[in-house]
Order: C-alpha cells, then sequence, then structure tokens
C-alpha cells in the first residue's frame, strides 16, 4: 500500500498535525487479477484500496491541505484517470469556532499493480511455473551506446 505510505509520510513531513493527531488505514481492500507477462514480470493482479486520513485538531488552512494533496497525487499517481479513480474527498468538522480547530477526514482510492518474479524456490503456482511475491522497481536506461569490436 505505497500510496497510503506515501501520502501518510508527505503529511507528516508538512507537520499539519503532531503525529499522535495523524491517523491513516485502508479499507475496502480487494484484487482484480490480471494474469499478463510484463518487463516487470507477470503483472498478477491490481490492488485496489481505500485510503483514510485522519487529522485531529487541524488548525490549518483547508485550502493549503487540499493544495498539499493535489500536487501530491500529481506527482506520485498521475496516472490515476487510467483507473476512474474518484477526486479526494474531504470531510471537514468545525471543533471550536473561537480556536479555528477542525477534524478533517481524507479519503483517497488507490490502485497498485501486483507482480510475481519467476523464481525456483517460489510459493506461488501459475502457469506450470513457481513464482514470488516481489516488489517491483523498473529502472529503464535514458541513454545508451552500442559497441561492436572486431569490425
Amino acid at each position: 500500500m505505497n500510496g497510503l505510505k506515501g501520502l501518510t509520510a508527505y503529511l507528516l513531513e508538512r507537520e499539519l498535525v503532531p503525529q499522535e493527531q495523524l491517523e491513516s488505514y485502508s479499507e475496502q481492500v480487494d484484487l482484480h487479477l490480471v494474469w499478463a507477462e510484463t518487463e516487470r514480470g507477470l503483472h498478477m493482479g491490481n490492488m485496489r484500496y481505500r485510503a483514510v486520513f485522519n487529522l485531529e485538531r487541524f488548525n490549518g488552512h483547508p485550502g493549503r491541505l487540499m493544495a498539499l494533496v493535489g500536487s501530491w497525487l500529481e506527482t506520485h499517481d498521475p496516472d490515476r484517470h487510467r483507473h476512474d479513480l474518484p477526486a479526494p474527498a474531504f470531510a471537514i468538522e468545525p471543533l471550536d469556532l473561537g480556536n479555528d480547530l477542525f477534524d478533517v477526514e481524507l479519503i483517497l482510492d488507490f490502485v497498485e499493480p501486483q507482480y510475481l518474479a519467476e523464481d525456483d524456490n517460489g510459493e506461488i503456482q501459475a502457469f506450470g511455473s513457481t513464482w514470488s511475491f516481489v516488489p517491483f522497481d523498473l529502472w529503464l536506461a535514458e541513454r545508451g551506446e552500442v559497441v561492436r569490436r572486431g569490425q
């Protein structure tokens, strides 16, 4: 649940509320099976989940929070439109009108692909092979050089 972990860390870095006043968790987790070979390995499926973020006694401007969340999504989840994910949902509840304190609930849906790597010692069997679950980081060369020797 990379989206949940990443956005939680980002919000904590921005010091919107003390760490003990920020709670985040996932709910409604499901898996859509794909089973397709890709350059990252066997694309087993897409995990879709709802991430919930609760900020207690938030005293900042709600617009700043919305801008921070929007910019994080633009940078870290730019393909949201491909999965028809809904826009972030904010529920803002005033606690004390005199102190401008709010409890804020942010709800976001994420889709994260899940990949398997072929492994003779793996625990997952599919398509006549044995596989392991491996979080993939794809490294692509941005430039290269072809050298022919002997000519």
